[in-house]
């Protein structure tokens, strides 16, 4: 982590406008998405002692099966092992650091990683089984070499890291949540990717844009708004890193669903999506159907690809053909989702500018300043 503190960018009138209680609250100032030293510390200290999504289960199905990524220049990878534990590990060669898979999801060849560069070859559970042509190095042994095992924690099907040993319990600080997202039930789902694209702007601004209703009647008049308008969102109080927030239905109707939804959930339930997000970059767009995971790979300060999936219940997989379930998804998410692209691009651009101050917040905004706060904990640490 970088010795140097970045909370002497923030004044007293900066820290103070966002501690405000809601109705009298303003946003981090601009700097916040536009300064290399914000971005350096968040990828240096921040993201390195919170908890990140790497995968679902679901994309880990069976014994010998991984998902690999690189997260913020560390790459790691997520394995089942051969007794059905999942493990979570350093995606280096213990040799001379070879990057042993490529990232996305596979299967190890004979259950076993093995490094592209020289052969060592590991076990699922990260230790060495093998090093050809290392009888003449003297006093080598395999013994006691392993790749790094790294924190992790499972909440409902996703796989969660921590760099940091020393941070809370992901779990424990979720519990306050527990009730209200359990009845997806989300690890009995199966996690389809229908969408990825690169944009140009900070991750902060993309998550702030789907973590409030506030701006559906003027972005989403007749995508959304129409069946879910802003102006019946309910925002709940939090108690811990995380945010979120319901659309209800116009009429308080059940609206129609591409497959059927999962049973046994509080009424309330089928007649409203839910938004959830786990600071820093969980992201959970849901009906009682088909949820919609939205995960990132953060290249630099103004450059992220966003990757979408689906989260479709095991029992309705084979009920339906998952590419036309997949085709009929997408063809009612992506005119919404470019909708917010144009808005996205247009806040990408406007937080550059010298002029730009932090706003005043919207009761319609209380996720966002939510997040603000979370994120204001972590920079004056």
């Amino acid at each position: 982590m970088p010795s140097e503190s970045i909370a002497p960018l923030f004044d007293a009138a900066d820290i103070a406008a966002v501690r405000q209680p809601l109705a009298a609250a303003s946003f981090l100032p601009p700097k916040v998405y536009s300064d290399p030293r914000v971005f350096a510390f968040e990828k240096q200290a921040m993201f390195r002692r919170t908890w990140l999504p790497v995968c679902h289960v679901s994309q880990i199905p069976e014994a010998g099966d991984y998902f690999a990524r690189k997260l913020f220049d560390e790459p790691v990878i997520v394995v089942r092992d051969r007794d059905d534990t999942i493990r979570v590990m350093s995606n280096v060669c213990r040799h001379r650091n070879a990057v042993l898979t490529p990232s996305g999801a596979a299967s190890c060849k004979g259950r076993r990683l093995t490094c592209p560069y020289h052969g060592w070859v590991y076990g699922l559970d990260g230790v060495l089984i093998a090093a050809p042509h290392m009888d003449k190095a003297d006093q080598f042994t395999k013994s006691g070499i392993a790749l790094p095992a790294i924190r992790h924690e499972i909440w409902h099907g996703f796989v969660m890291i921590n760099f940091d040993d020393e941070a809370p319990s992901l779990l424990e600080q979720l519990a306050p949540l527990e009730s209200k997202v359990a009845p997806y039930r989300f690890e009995d789902m199966v996690a389809i990717e229908f969408r990825r694209a690169q944009v140009d702007w900070n991750w902060k601004v993309s998550l702030e844009n789907f973590s409030e209703a506030y701006h559906q009647p003027f972005i989403h008049p007749t995508t959304f708004d129409g069946e879910f308008p802003a102006t019946k969102a309910t925002y709940d109080d939090v108690e811990g890193p995380y945010g979120m927030f319901w659309m209800h239905q116009r009429n308080g109707e059940v609206p129609p669903f591409l497959v059927p939804p999962v049973e046994g959930m509080p009424d309330e339930y089928y007649r409203a999506y839910s938004v959830v997000n786990v600071y820093p970059l969980l992201h959970l767009f849901m009906d009682a159907s088909i949820p919609l995971w939205m995960d990132w790979q953060i290249d630099d300060k103004d450059r992220h690809e966003l990757i979408w999936y689906m989260l479709v219940p095991k029992s309705r997989l084979a009920e339906a053909d998952t590419e036309t379930l997949k085709a009929q998804f997408t063809a009612i998410m992506e005119p919404i989702l470019l909708e917010d692209v144009e808005v996205c691009e247009a806040v990408g651009a406007g937080v550059r500018s010298q002029l730009a101050r932090g706003g005043r917040a919207s009761h319609m905004e209380k996720t966002v300043w939510q997040f603000h706060n979370w994120l204001l904990d972590q920079y004056l640490r």
